[in-house]
């Protein structure tokens, strides 16, 4: 699903990342790609303004409202209210998200954003809840699809969070409670790139989704459109 050329606002002048080359030591490499990631991240924002980020944000929630739509056209007859997601509340720095979580909450989607207990460990509150009370792990078993943060993804989804491990260790557990919903990661425009640093416990997405593209399974192109289908959660009941 490509979802360029909407109409939210001009299209901000993004930096780039360079080509990931392996030094032999991939927590050296971890540590330092990091480093460009957020010196980017910070370049692209002071750059924005109030408008630049607006209109990040809505290009955002029209590309997130229209995969989940098609999403619950797929497995739930159409409706979104009552549908189930995780998402984040954005730091400056990150993709703003918030325009789609205020959206989702308008349409009758729960929305679950994550508490961070000690390390790696999450535990979940409702977005729509401001006491932000604790829901328990258990409550990843109703997500329909888990839309998460990092810092950069490769063509074919393995993702570079920001240290912590907690989202790898959170999700391959959390994918099987599920019944397997998809994991979109959410991104600015220029954080596809052709390899990340990894191991072999980083989390490997379905799907990502960033401003200009909207949401685009993977493996993908860069920049381009979806080369497959991230619905691929069997129905449930």
């Amino acid at each position: 699903m490509n979802l360029a050329g909407r109409d939210n606002g001009p299209v901000e002048p993004v930096p780039s990342l360079p080509r990931y080359l392996p030094s032999g030591d991939v927590v050296a490499d971890k540590a330092s790609w990091r480093t460009l990631v957020r010196a980017a991240r910070r370049e692209l924002v002071a750059g924005w303004g109030e408008d630049g980020r607006s209109g990040a944000a809505g290009r955002l929630a029209e590309g997130g409202l229209a995969f989940l739509r098609g999403y619950a056209a797929a497995h739930r007859d159409g409706d979104l209210p009552g549908l189930c997601v995780t998402a984040f509340e954005p730091m400056r720095t990150e993709p703003p998200v918030d325009g789609l979580t205020g959206a989702l909450i308008a349409e009758g989607v729960r929305v679950l954003v994550p508490l961070t207990l000690e390390r790696p460990r999450l535990d979940w509150a409702d977005l729509a809840d401001p006491d932000r009370r604790p829901l328990g792990s258990g409550v990843l078993a109703e997500v329909d699809v888990f839309l998460v943060p990092g810092l950069a993804v490769s063509v074919d989804g393995v993702r570079l969070g920001q240290g912590g491990g907690y989202y790898d260790t959170t999700l391959p557990g959390a994918r099987e409670a599920s019944g397997g919903a998809p994991v979109v990661i959410c991104l600015h425009d220029h954080e596809v790139v052709p390899s990340v640093p990894a191991d072999e416990h980083d989390v490997v997405v379905d799907a990502v989704l960033r401003p200009a593209t909207g949401v685009v399974g993977v493996p993908l192109g860069i920049p381009g459109g979806g080369l497959s289908d991230p619905r691929r959660r069997p129905a449930r009941g």
